[in-house]
């Protein structure tokens, strides 16, 4: 509210000065770093030099003389050229009416309102369960896609996996090898096969079941099996991690194979009752594509992706000479044409570092094929964003974590959930719920602090800690400190809470940073950063920490500023709980 309030009087005194409509960019208004420098600064002259020919300083005064400075204790301009707005208390008070009278409302966009946005993530091929690497890209697409559909968007979230080709049947063949171990006979145990606990698992289920009755069977019928029993297991490890039901984690999951050339292969739609068709391009058509447009070409047995045709730094085999089968990329770019064709009007593509060149070969390739005609004008390339993260990095006493047992090479996001789940100590009348609850807050949260382009240092012993050294803690905690006055109150703050007398400076500066969570929202969904919320709602946290500790909320002597308070309590929890819901925490009933 008090920045779109300035974004107007600055829009009205520019049109008015110099007939410029344009609208005023977020980013040239911000919060300043120092309160000396207002509540908040404009670099609005700056960005009309070029157009007015005119010093940035020469601009700020002919705006700051023209603006309507109601709502404004004063207005100033420093340096050569910052405009910077003081407000009255009164007007951050209606900022504070106008959370109070939305409630949960608040902070709702509705810039995806009528849209279709696909969000594709984890995407992690069925051949073990889901480890840590895997831990941040799930948690960041389950965010943007509570971001997008807070946005207005009807969002499709969706599972790309490899289900053909060599590493499932390396699978197969991993499981069939301990199969036969079991049956106390020798095995020849592929070269490059999946170690770990879990293919033994497999194994027994297998043996349990059928006893020595699988000796015989083929390689397809323990993969098969093998990737039905990950494929649950990844299902209910999503399901903790999003807090949504095992049938509900993902909206589309999509096969690989579904992109091949298969006889008798029916194309599936995305769901019973809903009918959205899955597939238009198989990998023979989008080749047969490329080669029309002399994209593709043939060496050494090899068919291979002209890349370098598109400024790439080189080019790509699309098929392989030894077996006839194709590399990651030819599905990958069926995969996307079928996307562009499928009607989305956003498509966001979550990938870990590993996926740097990959993704822009297999854009380029889309984009060549839509600038080509193959592809409809509708179908423009510019609607694909990619988001690429990190790595996150396990540390226990500063040292790097050793590799779980289970998995032989990486630890699981369950053992890690399990892990943190451990130490949690309960409050009073809490059960076992809170345990999980507390757990998988801590997992999120620690995810989503960075931003996705930085490397996360997951310190798992400050990730037990309930103390305010932990950031989940401390954040959990302002919000308990707040429930726990309003079941004292029982009752809500009253509609006419005379919030004027709310001019403490830690109350003004709380109920500015209240004011800021829509442009924070609005910021994290433009950016698909979720970080920001993150850290805003560590931010926010410190800011009431210093209001409880310094002022009385509940006084008696006082029941007008009481009732004012606790109007600023109620706030504070609206906005909690907005940012909780969107960063898919849960809050504890105590601590």
């Amino acid at each position: 509210m008090l920045r779109e309030l300035v974004r107007a009087r600055l829009q009205e005194a520019i049109q008015r000065l110099y007939g410029i409509s344009d609208q005023i960019p977020s980013g040239l208004i911000t919060v300043p770093e120092k309160p000396e420098f207002g509540d908040l600064s404009s670099t609005v002259a700056f960005a009309l030099k070029e157009k007015l020919k005119k010093a940035p300083r020469q601009i700020a005064e002919e705006i700051v003389a023209a603006i309507e400075q109601s709502p404004f204790e004063r207005v100033e301009i420093a340096g050569p050229g910052f405009i910077n707005f003081f407000f009255k208390p009164e007007t951050i008070h209606q900022a504070l009416r106008e959370i109070l009278a939305q409630g949960s409302e608040y902070g709702k966009l509705s810039v995806g309102r009528g849209k279709r946005a696909q969000v594709e993530f984890v995407s992690a091929n069925p051949t073990g369960p889901l480890t840590v690497g895997h831990c941040r890209q799930a948690v960041l697409g389950d965010v943007i896609s509570r971001l997008l559909e807070n946005a207005g968007y009807d969002v499709t979230r969706e599972y790309y996996y490899n289900d053909a080709g060599r590493q499932m049947k390396l699978l197969g063949e991993s499981v069939r090898a301990r199969y036969v171990e079991l049956l106390g006979k020798p095995s020849n145990f592929p070269e490059d096969g999946y170690h770990g606990e879990y293919i033994y698992e497999i194994a027994r289920k297998i043996e349990q079941h059928y006893g020595d009755q699988w000796e015989g069977a083929s390689v397809e019928q323990f993969t098969e099996f093998a990737e039905r029993e990950l494929f649950a297991e990844i299902k209910r490890t999503l399901s903790r991690l999003f807090r949504r039901p095992p049938e509900r984690v993902f909206d589309v999951y999509y096969n690989e194979s579904w992109l091949y050339d298969l006889p008798n292969f029916s194309p599936p739609s995305s769901g019973e009752g809903q009918g959205e068709r899955l597939i238009f391009v198989t990998n023979q058509t989008l080749l047969q594509w490329l080669r029309e447009l002399d994209l593709a070409y043939e060496k050494d047995g090899a068919i291979w992706f002209k890349a370098t045709a598109l400024g790439r730094p080189q080019d790509r085999v699309l098929v392989r000479s030894h077996t006839g089968e194709p590399t990651y990329r030819l599905p990958d770019m069926a995969y996307h044409a079928n996307k562009l064709l499928r009607g989305f009007d956003l498509i966001i593509d979550i990938f870990g570092a590993d996926h740097q060149e990959t993704y822009q070969d297999v854009l380029a390739a889309v984009r060549a094929l839509w600038e080509g005609g193959k592809l409809p004008k509708e179908c423009n390339p510019d609607k694909i964003r990619v988001l690429i993260h990190q790595w996150v990095n396990l540390l226990r006493g500063g040292q790097p974590v050793k590799m779980s047992k289970r998995m032989a090479t990486f630890v699981t996001i369950d053992e890690l959930i399990d892990e943190l789940k451990s130490t949690v100590e309960l409050a009073p009348g809490q059960g076992e719920a809170a345990r999980e609850d507390f757990a998988v807050n801590v997992v999120r949260y620690f995810l989503l602090m960075r931003s996705a382009d930085s490397h996360v240092n997951f310190d798992l012993d400050l990730a037990k800690q309930q103390s305010k050294d932990n950031p989940v803690y401390y954040v959990m905690y302002a919000y308990t400190r707040i429930k726990s006055i309003l079941e004292k109150l029982e009752a809500e703050p009253t509609k006419s809470a005379e919030l004027q007398l709310l001019n403490a400076h830690e109350e003004l500066a709380l109920i500015k940073k209240l004011d800021e969570f829509p442009q924070i929202v609005a910021d994290a969904t433009e950016h698909l950063a979720p970080h920001f919320l993150a850290s805003y709602a560590h931010e926010l946290a410190g800011l009431f920490h210093d209001f409880y500790e310094r002022h009385r909320v509940l006084d008696e002597a006082n029941p007008a500023l009481s009732q004012a308070r606790l109007g600023l309590c109620r706030a504070v929890q609206i906005i909690f709980e907005r940012t909780f819901a969107l960063l898919g925490l849960v809050a504890p009933e105590r601590m």
